[in-house]
């Protein structure tokens, strides 16, 4: 999954603010500053853990197009790796950006505003998540967006058209061309033209990032691949995914750690909660603290709240 969807609860970490069509350009996703907990306001400092925003907002989400969503006296605006703001706080919830797109709540409904803050999308949706990277490969520069619109799930492409109409439950993000949906109560997995290609068999499904997606069995979690096989069998508490840095989080003997792809655990289970890496760091939880962990498990940034 190369587009975190603004999920403020991953795997049993709890982090407040903390998730078709050709465009003509594709989203740099790597993260080049990170969010962090400093006497209950949030910032970012950079990759040398340096503070470069200052800790001044009541929450935030991670940055994306160079933008981040933040919120500020209980609504939330846009501001750009400098900090300044380029939407002002007016929003009733947001989500990140991503090909010029941020999804943003006014009242019941959702709709997709520019850089400059103005309607691209009207506010016409029960719900709506930000846009993802859609294609087989990063290159294929191929994004859709899941939105609820009168109650049904479709995805939807930068201008607003509907993409796919799945009959399903509920959807998870297209990604790496491939889709999570629920039917009749359990998860499996539709390709780009709506085919079901690995049949609903679990109980819990997440988006493809590197090749594997996180999904639960049995009570179990394991990691599967794109024909469904099981790389790294059901034997965890708990999952998430894998990114480009070659590890993820898991849960063992009631703690977090991390594997590798071969599934050998890497960094010991001891964190309350953990994320998937991004650029190098990971964020980790420790009692009700956050901080940031290098990939030989050393902290890069202690926990702090």
């Amino acid at each position: 999954m190369r587009i975190k969807i603004a999920l403020r609860s991953v795997g049993q970490l709890v982090i407040p603010g903390f998730l078709i069509a050709s465009v003509v350009a594709q989203a740099d996703t790597t993260r080049k500053l990170y969010a962090v907990h400093v006497n209950g306001k949030r910032g970012f400092i950079n990759r040398s853990c340096r503070i470069v925003i200052p800790p001044k907002f009541d929450d935030v989400l991670h940055f994306q197009d160079g933008i981040a969503p933040v919120k500020v006296a209980g609504k939330w605006g846009y501001i750009d790796e400098s900090g300044k703001f380029l939407i002002e706080p007016r929003f009733d919830d947001a989500r990140n950006f991503l090909v010029g797109l941020g999804a943003v709540k006014v009242g019941d409904r959702w709709g997709y505003v520019n850089r400059k803050g103005e309607f691209q999308i009207p506010l016409q949706y029960d719900f709506a998540r930000a846009f993802a990277d859609s294609g087989d490969t990063p290159d294929e520069k191929f994004n859709t967006a899941r939105v609820k619109l009168e109650g049904k799930w479709v995805l939807i492409d930068p201008a607003g058209k509907v993409y796919l109409r799945p009959d399903v439950e509920e959807l998870g993000p297209l990604e790496e061309g491939l889709a999570a949906v629920k039917i009749r109560g359990l998860w499996g997995y539709i390709d780009r033209t709506g085919r079901m290609v690995i049949q609903p068999q679990f109980g819990v499904a997440k988006g493809f990032g590197s090749g594997l997606a996180v999904v639960e069995r049995n009570g179990q979690w394991c990691f599967i691949d794109k024909k469904g096989s099981f790389p790294i069998s059901c034997q965890f508490e708990g999952a998430d995914e894998f990114t480009e840095d070659g590890l993820a989080p898991v849960k063992l003997g009631g703690k977090w750690g991390y594997i590798d792809r071969s599934g050998k655990v890497v960094i010991k289970p001891q964190f309350d909660g953990a994320r998937p890496f991004e650029n190098g760091l990971a964020e980790v939880q420790s009692g009700d603290a956050f901080g940031y962990i290098d990939k030989t498990g050393k902290y890069a940034w202690k926990p702090s709240k």
